[in-house]
């Protein structure tokens, strides 16, 4: 404006526009120059979000195919479902001599602990609880992931007082230990209902009487086994 008023001709005038025409080209040039490369390094980004899904698609795959959950190293759904089916196979071989105990764990407060510290404390404590517990068991039960913050156990040989007071030490064990995240110590519980598995049902009908158990262990204070 300084400018434009100091001019003292027509030319001058002229001069001073062409001069602001040219700088205001400069700018936008300058623009879409920063505009192309956004456009460039969203598109960069775009392309490695494309790439993280689809290895995370993969690896669930491949852990599927193998019956392992990628992120507790325990057995998934599948793995799960090939134990039963062995462990059921042998009970019915060998009958009453040979119970089958199965048990459902879900984390206590899995949900606060998410939210107050976020999703990698959460796959923190699944894993510290897997390892925990798989420490703890017997080589011949099985540990499972069975979902979100429950897991499942299979207990061969097992009647189910003997299953309850199983499950009940490893929630004495597990009260006792902790992990760290970001320097601070945080503590693990978990619920569990436990149930004898009849021959001849299928797992669901069992895991059903195993959650009611869950349910009020839940509802009775956490942190404690429940039978069904």
């Amino acid at each position: 404006v300084q400018a434009i008023e100091a001019a003292e001709s027509i030319e001058g005038l002229a001069g001073v526009v062409r001069e602001l025409v040219d700088e205001s080209r400069a700018v936008q040039d300058l623009v879409g120059q920063a505009q192309q490369r956004m456009a460039s390094d969203h598109a960069r980004a775009r392309a490695l979000e494309d790439q993280v899904r689809a290895l995370e698609d993969e690896l669930r795959k491949l852990s599927d195919e193998v019956g392992t959950d990628a992120l507790t190293q325990v057995a998934n759904r599948r793995g799960l479902m090939q134990a039963f089916a062995a462990e059921a196979a042998r009970r019915e071989r060998e009958g009453a001599d040979a119970p089958l105990a199965v048990g459902l764990i879900d984390i206590d407060n899995f949900k606060k602990l998410n939210d107050t510290l976020g999703h990698a404390a959460g796959d923190k404590a699944l894993v510290a609880l897997a390892a925990a517990v798989r420490q703890r068991l017997r080589p011949v039960d099985h540990l499972a992931r069975f979902g979100g913050e429950e897991f499942v156990v299979l207990l061969p040989g097992t009647a189910l007082p003997e299953a309850q007071q199983a499950l009940t030490r490893l929630q004495r064990a597990l009260s006792a230990a902790l992990f760290m995240h970001e320097q601070a110590e945080v503590f693990v519980t978990f619920s569990a209902g436990v149930t004898e598995w009849r021959p001849g049902e299928t797992l669901e009908s069992a895991l059903e009487r195993a959650d009611e158990a869950l349910y009020e262990a839940k509802r009775t204070g956490k942190n404690r086994t429940c039978t069904a």
